[in-house]
């Protein structure tokens, strides 16, 4: 099923506009205020709004949505789960959370797995009935405040060991120079569904580049 792309951090009109006009699959939101990224869900949904009418005029499908979140409460699904159809979870949220989420409000699911070497993919096995994608992203620094956007990149032949039946995005450091190498590395594992950017597509944190996000969109299409 290889051939999903997903531009992360989206704040702004504009960016979504050009990764949605690239082709982009998935387009994400960073609701977690310590992020560079982050962004209100009032925000998001006018984003989002705008980018649907503008892809009905076209006469082209929109992406999908999806919602970076850590740890959330209530309030903070239901008020975005209307204009979204992804969650995805970085924060402590077990197996059985995602599942008892996914069914309340009837959304796709991904969860984010962090990875420095072959033994983290072992916690992928206890998602597989609860996540519909997983998020394979590079283990954050000591200290880091936030569990991904941080430009670093993993090693990407340990996913050679990646057994599970639960599709997985690679993501972490990637950008137009190097998807297209990381895309033949995870092709080792059946498993894999496409890739995720989101630093590998700004001029500075939190600010994307429509140029950046066009040769990243180009370069995955032409790997994938």
């Amino acid at each position: 099923m290889p051939g999903l792309i997903k531009i992360c951090g989206v704040t702004d009109v504009d960016s979504a506009l050009a990764a949605a006009e690239a082709g982009a699959d998935l387009l994400g939101f960073v609701f977690f205020h310590k992020s560079p990224r982050a962004i209100a869900p009032e925000a998001a949904e006018e984003i989002v709004t705008e980018v649907k009418r503008t892809c009905y005029d076209k006469g082209v499908e929109p992406p999908h949505f999806v919602g970076l979140f850590v740890d959330a409460g209530e309030k903070q699904l239901a008020e975005t789960a209307p204009f979204l159809t992804h969650f995805q979870f970085h924060g402590r949220e077990d197996a059985g959370r995602v599942a008892e989420i996914g069914a309340e409000f009837a959304m796709e699911m991904i969860k984010a797995l962090p990875i420095a070497g072959p033994e983290d993919l072992a916690a992928a096995a206890a998602f597989e009935e609860a996540a519909d994608m997983l998020l394979l992203d590079a283990r954050p620094p000591a200290g880091a405040e936030r569990p991904g956007g941080h430009g670093a990149a993993f090693d990407w032949s340990v996913l050679q060991h990646y057994s599970g039946a639960t599709p997985f995005l690679l993501a972490g450091g990637l950008e137009a120079g190097n998807v297209a190498a990381a895309i033949a590395a995870a092709r080792a594992s059946g498993a894999f569904a496409g890739v995720d950017v989101s630093s590998g597509v700004e001029t500075r944190p939190g600010v994307k580049d429509a140029e950046k996000i066009r040769a990243f969109i180009a370069a995955a299409r032409g790997a994938l």
